[in-house]
């Protein structure tokens, strides 16, 4: 997927401080949407930003979409904030490493909320 545009706006977001600049606008509009296009369908999909984090040295975000199952609200997609000749773009994590990056981030989440699957049973 590539980055199309941010919050409504029709010029894509470029850089690093664009983008978080973006979302912190967002945080203070309660407009944390933000459109990227599918490269393979051409599709714009439309998601929700929720968090970012580090890990070993590289910027993730976290972003929600919309779902049609009744037993989830939402579905969540990680992507890799990478710098492609000098602008910040979001980036698909390969099959390998978003295990791994997954994990981590479902483990952040466990020692900062606790964990729901214990809570649930």
């Amino acid at each position: 997927m590539s980055e199309d545009k941010d919050m409504n706006q029709s010029e894509p977001v470029n850089s690093k401080d664009e983008l978080l600049n973006a979302i912190a606008e967002m945080d203070v509009d309660m407009d944390r949407t933000i459109t990227l296009t599918d490269e393979e369908t051409g599709e714009d999909i439309e998601f929700i930003v929720n968090d970012t984090f580090n890990m070993n040295g590289k910027e993730y975000i976290v972003l929600l979409q919309p779902t049609e199952d009744p037993d989830a609200d939402y579905e969540y997609v990680i992507m890799e904030t990478v710098t492609v000749d000098g602008d910040e773009m979001l980036q698909t994590l390969t099959d390998k490493e978003a295990d791994v990056i997954y994990d981590y981030y479902d483990k952040l989440c466990d020692e900062l909320y606790g964990d729901d699957e214990e809570s649930d049973e």
